[in-house]
């Protein structure tokens, strides 16, 4: 576990920076990271009054943090709030209290699966307080594609993408992904070579943000996979539904393609 340190401000997205905020009779708040193995190439805090209007107290940024940070905050109830990876600096005067924290969205394009952006908060009575950060992006993988034709008769130039991409989500919630816009596919991923007598093992990695809306539910489509390919030199396409994805979930997706117009999968 890395040793505490104090972290400076940064600047926000607003033409005059917000200094940090001077914090008097303070005490020494120690904050651990739980991040579930995901890399953290720096890392903000927020400190919120846990009460009343919950105004931030103060804010800080680090680079390259450890899973322990230690700063200075009023003594007494708050609400830690924990952003790492951000590709995008904050507006402190947007974020002045938890409420305007609580509608925080990211957007889907800006997240990175080398570096995901994580998010997370805690309440504490004490001077101290666990913050799990998790992702928001969801992995889809490719795991099988299996040809069942007669004849010997290819698969070619597969490749795979996915569609009805929820455009961005919001970083402290948990569940309830009901995305409001939708970006219309990713991009195209090639297999890596054509499907024949043999099932293909790709193994590729698709990412999208969460939509759990249940499947008894109508609502904004949840994203899709999408195998395009050539058959008897004609271009065919394979779309395969996902069900409802929580947050940081993984699906695993098979595929069987039995002729142009006839396929099964299997997604777990």
């Amino acid at each position: 576990m890395g040793s505490c340190r104090k972290i400076t401000a940064a600047a926000p997205e607003s033409e005059d920076p917000v200094p940090e905020v001077q914090v008097r009779d303070s005490v020494l708040t120690t904050v651990r990271l739980q991040t579930g193995g995901a890399p953290l190439r720096q890392l903000d805090l927020f400190i919120y009054d846990a009460e009343g209007t919950k105004n931030l107290q103060t804010y800080m940024h680090c680079d390259s943090p450890s899973e322990t940070v230690c700063l200075n905050a009023l003594p007494g109830d708050k609400i830690l709030v924990g952003i790492a990876n951000s590709p995008r600096r904050f507006n402190l005067n947007a974020l002045a209290r938890f409420d305007a924290m609580e509608q925080l969205q990211f957007q889907f394009p800006d997240d990175s699966p080398d570096f995901p952006i994580l998010g997370g908060f805690c309440q504490t009575g004490a001077d101290r307080g666990d913050i799990r950060l998790r992702p928001l992006l969801c992995k889809v993988v490719l795991t099988t594609v299996s040809n069942t034709m007669d004849g010997y008769e290819l698969v070619e130039e597969p490749r795979v993408r996915l569609t009805n991409l929820p455009a961005a989500a919001e970083i402290l919630r948990d569940s309830g992904f009901r995305p409001n816009e939708l970006l219309d596919a990713g991009a195209w991923q090639a297999l890596p070579c054509d499907v024949g007598y043999f099932p293909q093992k790709p193994g590729i990695e698709l990412w999208c943000y969460p939509n759990d809306t249940p499947e008894n539910i109508l609502g904004t489509p949840r994203p899709c996979l999408e195998l395009e390919c050539v058959i008897f030199g004609k271009t065919c396409s394979f779309e395969c539904p996902l069900p409802p994805m929580e947050r940081g979930s993984t699906k695993e997706v098979e595929l069987v393609i039995n002729g142009p117009y006839d396929y099964r999968y299997n997604v777990r």
